[in-house]
């Protein structure tokens, strides 16, 4: 199975690339492939901005073919990133919009929606400084939007969706526990 893994914090040092580096090693170490693709590290998209979709420029044509090939390369598609104002980073909700565009992820025909994404899996962890309650206020809306709304209009399988809140008062053996599940989770 080819994973890839797509992570959206600035900082080299957020928890969401210890939780993508876990991951990926558990990932190759149960025999799979794994690509890693660090929006902030990877070139950039321009923000979604057309009055005609020819519009577009070349460059960025070719960048959103290049995510659209990963896309289509991936049997299952992890998606890393903190909870911020309630919603993913810009550049994962950017990301999306540009590369699971009309005509690659989904089609209308006829009044219906054509899921193009069928038979690829997902899985999502996020982190958040929320207290425990308001998580569980936030997580159960944000989990239905993953899980139906993004993933179930292209047809992918949402398979997991872990959030670790508190993140920044968890005690190292908490963090420790949380990176086991998460590999597990990547060996099944």
């Amino acid at each position: 199975m080819h994973k890839l893994i797509i992570t959206a914090h600035p900082s080299s040092k957020g928890f969401t690339h210890q939780i993508a580096q876990t991951y990926s090693k558990a990932s190759i170490e149960a025999g799979h492939t794994v690509e890693v693709l660090d929006l902030y590290k990877a070139p950039r998209q321009d923000f979604l901005v057309f009055e005609d979709k020819d519009d577009v420029r070349p460059d960025q044509i070719e960048l959103r073919n290049q995510n659209q090939a990963k896309i289509t390369a991936a049997d299952e598609l992890i998606f890393v990133h903190p909870l911020w104002w309630g919603t993913t980073p810009a550049i994962l909700k950017n990301w999306l919009d540009i590369n699971f565009s009309s005509g690659f992820a989904f089609a209308h025909k006829d009044g219906k929606v054509i899921k193009m994404l069928t038979g690829k899996t997902a899985r999502v962890f996020i982190t958040c400084d929320a207290p425990a309650f308001i998580y569980v206020l936030l997580a159960n809306p944000f989990k239905s939007i993953w899980s139906m709304v993004t993933f179930g209009y292209v047809g992918i399988k949402c398979l997991s969706f872990d959030v670790l809140g508190n993140k920044r008062k968890q005690s190292p053996e908490k963090l420790a526990k949380f990176l086991e599940k998460v590999s597990q989770i990547a060996k099944d």
